[in-house]
């Protein structure tokens, strides 16, 4: 976490920190240690959902994009038997389509972290910043920023995804 409330106010508008250590300083002198820890509760109502939503939706995209494209039938049981390309590219788009509809599930919780981080007078606590923005900005204000990481998240875990399956495969045909 204090890196994470470093990157983000050193990289906003808001402060003008001169550098890093600057930061690190201002912080500390203005809000103490808790400072460093601005938006963990956010952080965590949006991490520990991701990765569960993100390890169902992958798994149940593996067999669902297959059947979707006619590649397989609902009735065949082994996915594993595809060849290289095909394998590689059903699992990069199973990991795309997890990671980006975990991320867009998740991204509320994102833009309070952020917004707790940024300001944490006006936003300290994550009920209330969550009641500040749907009270002053609107529902869809919570999703500030999710094109640019759907950008991010999407895209790394499809390419992540493809390459560490296929190298699962040689590693474990190179170990039979």
């Amino acid at each position: 976490m204090p890196v994470t409330v470093i990157k983000v106010r050193y990289e906003s508008t808001m402060y003008n920190y001169d550098s890093l250590w600057g930061a690190m300083k201002s912080i500390y002198k203005k809000e103490g240690t808790r400072g460093f820890f601005n938006g963990f509760a956010a952080t965590a109502a949006r991490d520990a959902p991701y990765a569960g939503l993100y390890v169902l939706l992958y798994e149940q995209s593996k067999v669902s994009i297959p059947i979707f494209f006619q590649i397989t039938k609902a009735s065949d049981s082994n996915v594993n038997l595809f060849n290289f390309k095909r394998s590689a590219l059903i699992n990069s788009m199973s990991a795309f389509l997890a990671a980006s509809l975990a991320t867009t599930i998740t991204a509320p919780f994102d833009t309070i972290k952020t917004r707790m981080q940024l300001e944490p007078t006006k936003f300290n606590g994550f009920f209330k910043s969550f009641g500040v923005i749907i009270k002053s900005e609107g529902f869809i204000r919570l999703f500030d920023g999710l094109s640019l990481r759907l950008t991010r998240k999407a895209f790394s875990a499809g390419i992540a995804w493809g390459i560490y399956e296929e190298l699962i495969k040689v590693i474990s045909s190179k170990l039979s």
